[in-house]
């Protein structure tokens, strides 16, 4: 029989093939023992933890509040917590802030932005204190902030707490040219409008009307202040406009 014998050249290059294979894996493998060392080293040393948390955009909600709303604190890990998780805690845990952004920036600093919803009305409460109530319903006790600007007083609404955030989302959605003339603002609920309200104006003028129809009528009130003189006003399913000049009169042809 006749015997093959296969060239030197393609011998040895069988013989290197296992050989370049082995070293490949040899340095995939050193590789990831290199990454994975570097990894623990790292997640150990104070580049990967929290150094640094400011907060900006606060006036209503402290400082100490919003972080611990983010459920961050110095020393905890930077990267356990995408920024978009972040955010959503802090809405979700503080009813004055209506949204926010976290900027992580390396190593170790984070920064927490709160955009808080703007105040619509203040409270007078029974011990005398002040209150500011945001449009998201948040009821925030003033210290150094001042009272809002033009904004209506809220007076004995304790123990309505409901109806009380419901008035001032809906306060929240009118522009605050609208706003401007009301001096406070009262319940006076019946059988036949639970959530019916009292309102007295700057201009002197008397209104009744109610929460769920407040956002549509104040641009008509707006209209009869401007124009008319002082009187009382019934805002339901029909408008009633009496100036108080009348009904003086008729009270005292009446006697």
């Amino acid at each position: 029989m006749l015997k093959v014998v296969k060239p030197i050249e393609n011998q040895e290059q069988e013989s290197r093939k296992p050989r370049r294979k082995g070293r490949w894996k040899l340095w995939l493998l050193l590789t990831v023992l290199l990454v994975a060392a570097l990894s623990v080293i790292f997640f150990r040393s104070s580049l990967s933890h929290i150094q640094q948390i400011e907060v900006e955009g606060n006036v209503y909600v402290d400082r100490s509040a919003v972080i611990e709303a983010a459920g961050l604190r110095i020393g905890g890990q930077f990267f356990a917590s995408s920024a978009t998780n972040v955010e959503q805690r802090i809405v979700s845990n503080l009813n004055a802030v209506e949204s926010a952004t976290v900027e992580k920036r390396f190593p170790g600093k984070i920064l927490l932005r709160v955009d808080e919803y703007s105040p619509v009305a203040y409270e007078l409460l029974e011990d005398g204190s002040v209150q500011a109530l945001l449009g998201s319903g948040a009821e925030i006790p003033l210290r150094d902030q001042g009272l809002p600007a033009e904004k209506p007083m809220l007076t004995e609404w304790e123990g309505k707490e409901e109806e009380k955030a419901r008035l001032c989302r809906v306060l929240a959605s009118v522009p605050d040219s609208l706003l401007s003339d009301l001096s406070e603002i009262m319940p006076a609920s019946t059988e036949s409008y639970p959530d019916r309200i009292r309102i007295y104006t700057r201009s002197r003028f008397e209104v009744e009307t109610t929460v769920s129809l407040l956002k549509d009528r104040l641009g008509i009130l707006d209209g009869i202040t401007e124009t008319q003189s002082p009187g009382s006003i019934k805002m339901f399913e029909a408008n009633v406009y009496v100036p108080f000049v009348n009904a003086e009169l008729e009270t005292d042809s009446g006697e």
